[in-house]
């Protein structure tokens, strides 16, 4: 069976955003374009989201939800991500468009090769003189 389609139906509110970057690899890889939806409900643990941070919109999993907080992670990040408020939440990611072509199963979730690629890509960097992060 194959992964791809070109012809899926297009949900009503969905909106294209551009992935930047490696932390959500190899489920979103920079270059692809996220079809974020509106949340019409809480996200649950395990969905991809869009979020505002202060400086910066995020597309990152939601590892755990409480209180009105959300605590999100990159699939490839080291680190979870500082606890964020719902409201910052501006959408779930409902499909993918690689290459031109609209992917079916993307969600490949986290993966170990994905840590370990990150963590070799960092300290690479670190050694390089590139990485301020500790």
């Amino acid at each position: 069976m194959s992964r791809e389609s070109s012809t899926s139906a297009m949900p009503s509110g969905l909106r294209w955003i551009p992935v930047q970057g490696d932390s959500m690899w190899p489920s979103l890889r920079a270059g692809d374009l996220a079809g974020v939806e509106p949340l019409e409900a809480a996200p649950r643990p395990g969905e991809v989201v869009l979020a505002r941070f202060a400086e910066a919109l995020v597309l990152h999993r939601v590892r755990a939800t409480g209180q009105g907080m959300l605590s999100l992670r990159g699939d490839n990040a080291a680190r979870v991500d500082p606890p964020l408020p719902l409201s910052h939440v501006l959408g779930r990611v409902r499909r993918v468009r690689r290459a031109g072509v609209e992917l079916e199963g993307w969600d490949w979730g986290p993966s170990r090769l994905g840590r370990v690629r990150a963590l070799v890509k960092r300290r690479v960097a670190r050694w390089l003189g590139k990485g301020a992060r500790p």
